[in-house]
């Protein structure tokens, strides 16, 4: 059968062949959308890259960082223009050390003679570069220049800072913009109003200026997107890097690098990679406003006196009810394993970054039209069949009078911590809809934002883990001060937990009445203990937590490290107990007994691995469990940093599509 677009509007960027690439489109029966996107500069006009040469020959820098091959080699053909090769190769060599980031800098490195002195190991994000330069040498007072590859990367900067980096950062082009910007702005609009199916890229100059050009008009969120719904075709293994480093992954990669060749394989696959995307699409069941959410047309209003009734007995018509997350809830076979991710929506994620540039931590969770923005997000981008709303266990704690703050770099911190009885007997008991209002408008938000089929799931941290937090001032190893209280003070101790029991119950109920249909209680500290001391200083109160939460809500009851405590655990209660992946989900759920669900379990480690070994490793806790009802897939714990999404998307695609082996 002859390549076909089969009227598929395609649009290309392509610049000195773009009458060509047209023509070429509507010779497969496409419509071409052209967007010339760049022009050639001579190579010359670079200062940045100039300004490093003169700086690197003084003996300026400590390290290099090469993040790209493309991007050295560019380097070194512009400071050609007015250097002589060999000096450059042997400034290279021997002023300064170089970091390579892949395995396509140290290739050209190694073809130019140029030494390696640090490799960074996969899978060669800016993560594992911190990582080993922490390992190889001492960063504070250093001088770093890094070679950037498209767009810059600023959370690398500064985490580089923040180790007291001085940081040269220069960008390496030999593409500027066009002179005439108007049809790439036009073709935004376009793939903005869903008025595009493809997307062929044939320089990966291209997915930088697309990107640039949408920051400028501020569109750039709603073309990413619009980009996750259509089919992105790329030339060349370069072109994807610089697509799957801007997170907009490619589902064809044409080759050979033809333009021709690149067009027929986009139109013999296209119908099929745009009917993919749609059905992805609607899987995640969002309704997405160019800029911000809201509620689907046709939906409405619920009156507020009604919406207890509605949350907690949903009728049978109620799609919800019927979702993949509730039917595992109440035990019920599906025949789609459901999932989701704790911290799905977080700094992995590019829509997640370019908020926090603008804002804060803690202002992003205060922020009910942000926090709601990047839960809708999470959904959209993964396809999973739960949103968890965007918050952070500790926010109870502020108004409780013990103060809060998220040091850059350093984490979560409490100003004034548990010291004495008397610091107990001053906290405060909340009235979560007056101090924590932002969590539940930002709940009531994102329940308007998106089709009923898919459910929201509330959450706050549970007593041990937020009595710990408050004692430690911040996270800990070995929680001397939460245990020495523990066993020295009991009466002090289940003091200080009551109290957090009752605030928990008032703000989960509270999340539930703003629209929350399913709670998740997070108690991420609690293996530290032995299961003599979770049966008599925390089970109590875990207890009381979750059996005042309101009746018809499903809980799920999460702990890490609770191999010894599983028994325990599931006394206290939850419907669903949540389980890392230290532990093997199949005896797990033999101890825990049929009439409650399991969660879990995937290392997520092990989304940095390659697909096939995640498809692998996902497989094994699938088939272990095969179709026993009540399961849900998760990780052990929350997503990474730096996690590359395409891998959490390979995840949530082989969950989907898994079937268990016929007897």
């Amino acid at each position: 059968m002859a390549p076909d677009f089969k009227g598929l509007n395609v649009v290309a960027f392509e610049s000195r062949l773009a009458k060509k690439m047209g023509r070429l489109i509507e010779q497969q029966n496409g419509a071409p959308v052209l967007a010339p996107s760049m022009k050639e500069t001579p190579l010359e006009e670079n200062p940045a890259a100039f300004a490093f040469y003169d700086r690197l020959e003084k003996g300026e820098f400590d390290l290099l960082v090469l993040m790209t091959g493309v991007g050295t080699r560019t380097l070194i053909q512009t400071l050609e223009t007015r250097h002589q090769k060999g000096e450059i190769i042997e400034a290279l060599s021997t002023k300064t050390k170089i970091c390579v980031r892949g395995p396509k800098p140290i290739a050209t490195c190694n073809s130019l003679g140029i030494p390696v002195a640090i490799t960074v190991p996969e899978p060669n994000t800016w993560h594992e570069i911190l990582t080993i330069l922490d390992e190889e040498m001492h960063l504070a007072g250093k001088r770093v220049a890094v070679q950037e590859y498209g767009i810059p990367n600023i959370s690398f900067v500064e985490e580089l800072e923040q180790r007291g980096v001085e940081v040269f950062s220069f960008p390496v082009y030999k593409w500027a913009l066009p002179d005439d910007l108007q049809p790439l702005q036009d073709a935004i609009d376009a793939i903005i109003a869903r008025h595009v199916n493809l997307a062929l890229f044939t320089n990966a100059a291209q997915v930088v200026h697309l990107l640039q050009v949408a920051v400028t008009q501020s569109k750039e969120a709603s073309l990413r997107r619009a980009l996750h719904r259509i089919g992105i075709v790329s030339i060349g293994p370069t072109t994807s890097e610089y697509l799957r480093d801007a997170q907009l992954f490619p589902d064809l990669e044409a080759a050979p690098n033809k333009m021709d060749r690149m067009v027929e394989q986009a139109a013999e696959q296209g119908a099929a990679i745009v009917e993919r995307k749609r059905k992805r699409a609607e899987k995640a069941w969002v309704r997405i406003h160019p800029c911000h959410p809201e509620r689907p047309s046709g939906a409405k209003d619920l009156p507020s006196s009604s919406r207890r009734s509605f949350v907690a007995n949903a009728p049978q018509d109620d799609k919800t009810s019927n979702s993949l997350i509730l039917r595992a809830c109440r035990r019920e076979p599906n025949d789609i394993i459901p999932i989701w991710l704790m911290r799905q929506a977080g700094r992995y994620m590019a829509e997640y970054q370019m908020i926090r540039q603008k804002v804060g931590f803690l202002e992003l969770c205060k922020d009910p039209e942000l926090a709601s923005q990047v839960t809708i997000d999470a959904v959209e981008r993964l396809g999973v069949d739960a949103a968890i709303i965007f918050a952070d266990i500790l926010l109870i704690l502020e108004p409780m009078g013990v103060g809060l703050d998220f040091e850059k770099g350093l984490g979560p911190r409490i100003l004034r911590p548990i010291r004495s009885v008397t610091d107990i007997e001053k906290l405060k008991r909340v009235d979560p809809t007056a101090t924590l209002n932002f969590v539940l408008q930002a709940i009531q938000k994102t329940r308007t934002a998106m089709d009923s089929r898919i459910p929201l799931i509330g959450f706050a941290g549970a007593p041990f883990t937020l009595a710990s937090y408050m004692i430690e001032g911040q996270g800990s190893k070995n929680f001397i001060p939460t245990k020495i209280l523990m066993q020295e003070q009991s009466q002090a101790w289940h003091q200080l937990l009551d109290k957090l029991a009752d605030n928990l119950v008032d703000y989960l109920n509270a999340q539930i009445e703003a629209g929350a249909q399913v709670i998740q209680v997070f108690d991420s500290w609690v293996g530290c203990l032995s299961p003599e001391d979770y049966r008599e200083y925390v089970l109590p109160h875990t207890q009381r937590l979750i059996a005042g939460i309101k009746t018809g809500i499903p809980v799920i009851h999460f702990g890490t490290e609770t191999a010894t405590l599983l028994e325990l655990q599931k006394e206290a209660g939850g419907d669903v107990i949540g389980v890392d992946w230290r532990v093997d989900i199949e005896s797990a759920w033999d101890r825990l007994g049929s009439d409650v669900g399991v969660q879990g379990n995937l290392d997520p480690v092990i989304l940095f691995s390659k697909p096939e070994v995640i498809q692998r490793e996902a497989k094994k806790i699938l088939d272990a469990v095969g179709n026993r009802p009540g399961f849900i897939f998760n990780l052990g714990h929350g997503i990474l940093p730096e996690t590359p999404v395409d891998h959490v998307m390979a995840l949530v695609d082989t969950v989907h599509t898994w079937r268990p082996t016929p007897p």
